[in-house]
């Protein structure tokens, strides 16, 4: 029987990139807001329906996100920050570090979301697998600290 996300965790996962999005463009500028609200609606519910099919590859699923997000432009502005941050919290909660900061991953992501862009989601796996690190258990919470510390500031701290 195949799983499927239930109401409240897809509820909590929009008031999550909901959050990080605000953030990101309350930091680092841009136009607030979302713009298609059934599609980000849809994104995120098959972002969460693909993670429980691939729960055992991160990368595949961090190329699902990034797809999902960055290419389909749901908010007035922020969709590729947005959607680095919620592919390194998806791939977080897998138990696996993203090590590339979004200004080292911009010109990759600005291809990925280009119209009738060509990077194929094997390249956006392959480009995600060689930036990734299993998190080491007792490093749990400096790597969430990084996480915030990235999407709230743009930086590390």
């Amino acid at each position: 029987m195949t799983q499927i996300t239930s109401k409240e965790f897809l509820q909590q996962s929009l008031d999550l990139i909901e959050h990080l999005h605000n953030n990101i463009i309350k930091e680092s500028g841009g136009e607030n807001g979302i713009r298609d609200e059934g599609g980000l609606y849809n994104s995120v519910y098959r972002i969460n329906n693909f993670r429980l099919k691939h729960f055992d590859n991160p990368s595949v699923v961090g190329a699902f996100v990034y797809m999902e997000l960055a290419r389909r432009h749901h908010f007035n502005d922020g969709n590729k920050r947005t959607a680095h941050a919620f592919a390194k919290m998806m791939i977080y909660l897998m138990g696996f570090h993203l090590r590339v900061e979004y200004k080292d991953a911009t010109q990759f992501i600005m291809k990925i979301a280009e119209y009738k862009s060509k990077v194929t989601s094997e390249e956006i796996n392959d480009w995600i697998q060689s930036q990734l690190n299993t998190i080491d258990e007792k490093d749990t919470g400096t790597y969430i600290n990084q996480i915030i510390q990235e999407i709230t500031y743009g930086r590390k701290i």
